[in-house]
């Protein structure tokens, strides 16, 4: 029954959009799109910057954050989503950073040129179609038309989109090899936000700060309290930041922070060491070369469901632990930040210059043609 609730609502909307797709296009205008956030990423902020200050085109933005229930916040959000449908329809550019109702299931202009540039520098657990289990799940993303409409999708790397064909059904021809901007934020603000994080917390000078960043788990099987008893002594600052959907709240206390002030990416800036799992902070970290740990307790688990794109125990190799105490141990000792660069390498292709050739990208293959 909801497979025919979900085609009847699409054609209402389809029949809605050509009303809107009456309107001319605007042959400068570029449209950003997001549902990660209610206010832009850094890698739109760096994007729309570069465009506004080398190009003279008309730039709309719109996030809201949206939670699982897509259909549901769409049915509570009318006119949000009609202010979506007459920018689609009015603009020469969409760009887009995940998964968005109004550009995937309508029937959009031929002018309009859309471009996924998704919100993690890699793909290193699955998602899209990768990690689609139950038949349920397999019919509403066909329903949905997930992922459907891009004309081109951005990847860090060769290797990267092996994985991004899966995740989203594209051949080669659509992939673009490029980075996000946040690259460029990593090496260019690194100083700047070091001095402003010392400002706030002058007690982090000359400490050893370690930053743990697990990702989400749909299972909700987190250790965070264990990595918190066993680093919140006198030898470290232990930095929790934690992924928005895990519900757990947890406080400040002793040498235990959570910087909520401060975005992953800042907090960067002071971390001498970096523990995540299958994040993809590894990545970002790693375009700083710091000392990276792998904590991954659940790995067989997590290779199940939702999957694992990059064999993190092979990557890693001696600085990958499913032991706590194991960790705890290795931290502090002689690090090899071969493994952190050569992983970079791997999967960052592009790592220089990075706002401006995505923004030459846009404009050559959406503007200009």
């Amino acid at each position: 029954m909801y497979k025919y609730l979900i085609r009847f609502n699409i054609f209402i909307l389809n029949c809605i959009y050509i009303i809107f797709k009456i309107l001319p296009t605007n042959k400068n205008k570029i449209f950003f799109l997001s549902r990660q956030s209610d206010r832009p990423s850094i890698d739109f902020r760096k994007l729309i910057g570069n465009l506004n200050e080398n190009y003279d085109f008309k730039i709309v933005v719109m996030t809201k954050r949206v939670e699982k229930n897509i259909w549901d916040v769409l049915t509570k959000n009318v006119i949000y989503f009609f202010r979506q449908m007459y920018h689609l329809a009015t603009s020469k550019v969409c760009v887009v950073d995940g998964y968005n109702i109004t550009v995937s299931v309508l029937n959009h202009k031929n002018s309009l040129k859309i471009f996924q540039i998704w919100h993690s520098l890699g793909a290193i657990k699955k998602f899209g179609y990768q990690s689609l289990i139950t038949d349920k799940q397999k019919v509403i993303a066909k329903e949905m038309h997930m992922h459907k409409n891009y004309d081109y999708i951005l990847s860090a790397s060769t290797e990267t989109t092996k994985n991004l064909k899966e995740s989203f059904g594209y051949s080669n021809d659509k992939f673009i090899i490029g980075t996000l901007p946040r690259v460029d934020y990593l090496k260019e603000h690194s100083n700047i936000n070091r001095d402003k994080i010392y400002q706030k917390y002058p007690n982090f000078k000359n400490k050893k700060v370690i930053l743990y960043a697990p990702t989400f788990r749909p299972n909700n099987n987190y250790k965070i309290k264990d990595v918190i008893k066993k680093f919140s002594d006198k030898n470290y600052i232990l930095i929790l930041k934690l992924h928005p959907n895990i519900k757990e709240k947890y406080q400040s206390s002793n040498n235990v922070y959570l910087c909520n002030e401060f975005s992953t990416l800042q907090l960067l800036s002071v971390a001498n060491f970096v523990i995540t799992d299958y994040s993809g902070l590894s990545l970002e970290a790693s375009v700083l070369n710091k000392q990276l740990y792998i904590y991954a307790y659940d790995y067989d688990e997590y290779k199940k469901n939702p999957g694992i794109n990059i064999d993190l125990k092979k990557e890693f190799k001696k600085y990958f632990f499913t032991n706590i105490d194991d960790l705890y141990d290795s931290i502090g000792k002689r690090y090899n930040k071969k493994i952190v660069s050569d992983y970079c390498n791997k999967y960052i292709e592009v790592q220089k210059d990075v706002t401006n050739k995505l923004a030459e990208e846009i404009v050559v293959r959406g503007i200009e043609v």
